[in-house]
Order: structure tokens, then sequence, then C-alpha cells
């Protein structure tokens, strides 16, 4: 019998790389996870969700993506490549300087690395690369409620970097770069990159309420049912479910399917189609009027419903690669919800031991 193939997945310690190496490990392949540090992947390891996969997990540790060679080691007998990971905005980072070294650099710098690399291998069949909706669009051009699909290329790469653009600028900037890489180097693999919208759902990462749930783009959910102010006016108005982007990447390395629809470097926008946001309060009231009524998520003021912009993307491809439509923005909030309300259960837990 032929041994599965072997991935190597990056950002496998954060939500989206978490959810896509539940779902490699729960469709029998090997992986190897690039990780910046061993105790990152001794916390994943301990997380529920990986106990009964030691035997086809394995690691290598490669503490700076920006490394010429970093990935080299790491490609070593690999079939695919799934690359998540990529930095985010943080408070620390004020400078221009600082913004550009430890976002946009590592950013480009990782993801032409594992190319390279990967190329060097001679035995990679195909990279899957999560970029984001702002990695084909400005933020201008998507606020227009222009319909954006996966052939657009409208950013705006002007002005100075500022904490509010560098995570934009980084996924425009890594996508320009691997259609660069692709034009000058022909790699024998195809590539494949996965652009999601707003991403909502269950992260199997968190693992204190206090610390974790407010990290990532589900605290916007958790913020507007606490009836926490945020100095977002506008909220996205396309969402999609985590688990249907984790189901995406692991679907593109699909050989059958890949051999019947996919023509040579594709990329699929993952987006569930447009929503209100306020709709996520009547959601909380019909399928949890218990805590509701017990004012577990006191959004009683108005103030907090925020306006919903106009996000329109053209998903099609992305379901015929799904197999089926994408799960309901009703799905996502249910799914937050109920694992806030575990997270908040295990707290009180803990404080009454």
């Amino acid at each position: 019998m032929t041994p599965p193939d072997l991935v190597l997945l990056t950002g496998a310690t954060g939500m989206v790389g978490l959810r896509v190496l539940v779902r490699l490990l729960e469709y029998g392949y090997y992986v190897r996870a690039a990780v910046r540090t061993q105790a990152g992947f001794d916390r994943i390891c301990s997380l529920p969700c990986l106990r009964f996969y030691g035997g086809q997990l394995s690691r290598v540790v490669v503490p700076d993506i920006t490394d010429k060679w970093a990935y080299y080691e790491a490609i070593l007998g690999v079939t695919y490549v799934v690359h998540v990971a990529s930095p985010i905005s943080c408070d620390n980072f004020t400078t221009v300087a600082q913004l550009r070294d430890h976002i946009i650099r590592p950013a480009v710098k990782g993801t032409v690395g594992i190319l390279t690399a990967a190329q060097w291998s001679q035995s990679v069949k195909r990279v899957v690369i999560t970029g984001s909706l702002v990695s084909i669009a400005s933020e201008e051009s998507i606020a227009s409620g222009r319909m954006i699909d996966e052939y657009t290329w409208d950013v705006n790469m002007t002005g100075e970097i500022t904490h509010a653009n560098a995570y934009v600028r980084s996924k425009a900037l890594a996508f320009a770069a691997v259609q660069d890489y692709l034009r000058q180097n022909k790699p024998p693999y195809t590539v494949i990159n996965i652009l999601p919208v707003t991403i909502i759902g269950r992260d199997d990462s968190l693992m204190n309420m206090e610390t974790d749930c407010f990290k990532g783009t589900n605290s916007l959910l958790i913020g507007s049912l606490l009836g926490i102010q945020n100095n977002i006016i506008t909220m996205p108005g396309n969402s999609v479910h985590l688990d249907d982007v984790a189901e995406l990447h692991v679907r593109s390395l699909d050989q059958n399917w890949a051999r019947a629809h996919l023509m040579g470097h594709q990329t699929f926008i993952a987006a569930a189609g447009p929503m209100t946001w306020s709709d996520c309060f009547d959601i909380v009231k019909r399928r949890f009027p218990k805590e509701y009524a017990e004012g577990v998520f006191p959004f009683f003021d108005a103030a907090v419903r925020a306006r919903t912009s106009v996000v329109n993307v053209n998903n099609m491809a992305a379901r015929l690669l799904l197999g089926r439509n994408f799960k309901t923005f009703e799905e996502q909030v249910v799914s937050v919800v109920q694992q806030y309300l575990e997270l908040r259960m295990r707290g009180q837990r803990r404080l009454l031991r």
C-alpha cells in the first residue's frame, strides 16, 4: 500500500492553520508542521482536537521565515505545501520600519521562500497559500460595492505604511510576489490561492476565555454580542465559516478533483455571501434564549449595532471546489457563541475550585 502523502504546513499554531491541520489529519495525510518554536508545537499537541493524531504529525522548527534557506530542510520528502503562516498587526509595532520589518517583509519573504524551496525539492506537486480578499482588492474597491472575483486586481500600494494598512499591504504584496515568481520561474508545481473574507467560527486554539476570546476576527462578533464598543464604524458585510476555509485548503490537494477541474494555477475566494452584521443579535436571541435572558450577552445598547458594508464577491469557483454551499452566517455565529459559553463555563468552574 502506498503511504499517505506528506504535507508541509505553516501557521499550524494559529486559528486558520490549526483548523487546516485537523482537517488534513482527518483526511489521512501525514503532516509536518513548520513552527517557530518547540513550545508552540507542544501547545497545539496538548489540545483535545489533536489527541488522536500523534502518529501522523511531526514538526520542524523554523524560527525565521525570512531566512533564504528557512524551508529547505523542512521541504524534504514533501508532496504538498499548505502555507498559512503570515504576520498580523500588533500594537507593539508603531513605526514604519517596525511595520515593514515585522509585518510586510515576513509575509513576502516567507511566501517567496517557500515557493523557492518547493521548486528546489523536485517532489512538491502543489502549493496552497492562504491570502485574503484584500490580496486582490483594496479596501476602497471592496467598500465601493463592485463585484470582486478571482481575476480582480485593484490594490493600493501607494502612500505611507501605517498600523491600519500594514496587514492589507502585506497581503497584496505577498500575492503579487507569488504571481511574479510564477511568471519568472515557471515551477513544475501548481499554486492555489485561497482568499477568505472575514473568518468566523469555532477556534480550537482557544483555551482561556479571559485571554483568548478577544483575539482574531471572532473578537468582532463576541465584542458586539457583549456590548463592547470598538472603533470599527462599519462591519464587513460578508463572512465565511472557519470550517469552510480549512476544507477549501484540503480539497485543493485532491488530485482526482484537480485533474477534472483545475487548469494550472488558480485562485478561490472563500465567502459565504452577503449578510447583515446586526443579524447576529437576533440569532443569539433565537438560538440562545436562556443565556440572553440571563444577561450573558448584554448587547442592549443600539450603539453597538454597527453599520454593515456591502461586500460583493463571486464565490462560484470556491463553491465548486467545496462541493456544497458555504455554511451560513447563522452557523458561523452559533459555532462561536457555543464555544464562548463552553469557555465561560470552564472559567466559572475554575473559580469554584
